[in-house]
């Protein structure tokens, strides 16, 4: 083995040793991960399990309430915010409870696949944060969104692929290129967050076998700070077998034609 591979091993090793199980009764199980809330502790998960042999996983409420406790209100009128967050959950298969909770309910057989849906929702609802900014007037996706319309780039959005053991991974968008290559893009709008670099990283793992393409880290550097490229960099390189392309948003607006179909 080579030394890389060595080292992306025992990274990857490090990384899913990080996640914790412990139970919390007969039929609750608690679990911590590796990756960091707003608040800066850790993102944890719940999982029941039910009389009928199934199982739920869920937020257990903290997610929107920790939002809402920073000034993000998703009760009365808001109906554009609740919108977004349906959006984001639907389309990870993640419902959304009376009570905030995010949860979904899976069989023990797809419980490594819904796990890893559910943390991906968790930490995209986790960057509604911003949203508290009264200059901020739409999410990071549906700002690109309208980049790509405006330069006549061609994209799906959120594009779903199963990857090993069946576990899927979404991306924000894929756009088709000439030469039959895909590039698929994940927007990060915290770049700082050194997350969202991570989890990109064991999502391309993931997938690296069934689903050959360029992958783009597109970072939101002008709606908020973003003073940790290095570290992204170092990230993104060191920890996946694949070449991620990290991809400031002012830099493409410079260029578009980087996510050009033709090219």
């Amino acid at each position: 083995m080579k030394n890389s591979e060595k080292l992306k091993k025992v990274y990857f090793d490090w990384l899913f040793k990080e996640y914790t199980y412990s139970d919390l009764d007969n039929s609750i199980v608690k679990i911590g991960t590796p990756f960091l809330d707003n608040d800066f502790d850790s993102i944890i998960m719940y999982v029941k399990f039910m009389k009928n042999g199934t199982l739920t996983l869920s937020d257990d409420g903290w997610t929107i309430n920790n939002l809402e406790s920073n000034g993000i209100s998703f009760s009365g009128h808001s109906k554009r915010l609740n919108k977004i967050l349906d959006d984001i959950v639907s389309s990870l298969g993640i419902e959304r409870g009376q009570d905030n909770e995010l949860f979904v309910n899976t069989s023990v057989d797809r419980f490594p696949i819904v796990k890893q849906r559910l943390l991906q929702a968790i930490m995209k609802v986790n960057d509604l944060v911003f949203l508290n900014n009264d200059n901020t007037k739409t999410i990071f996706f549906e700002e690109i969104s309208e980049f790509l319309k405006k330069n006549d780039i061609l994209f799906s959005e959120r594009p779903s692929y199963s990857g090993k053991k069946g576990v899927t991974v979404q991306f924000d968008f894929s756009i088709p290129v000439k030469n039959g290559e895909e590039r698929l893009i994940r927007t990060i709008s915290k770049g700082n967050n050194l997350n969202n670099a991570k989890i990109l990283t064991m999502d391309t793992r993931i997938i690296q076998d069934s689903k050959p393409a360029k992958f783009y880290a597109l970072v939101d550097d002008e709606n908020n700070g973003f003073t940790k490229k290095e570290e992204t960099k170092v990230i993104l390189e060191e920890n996946s077998k694949n070449n991620i392309i990290l991809l400031p948003y002012s830099k493409l607006k410079e260029n578009p034609e980087q996510l050009a179909n033709y090219n």
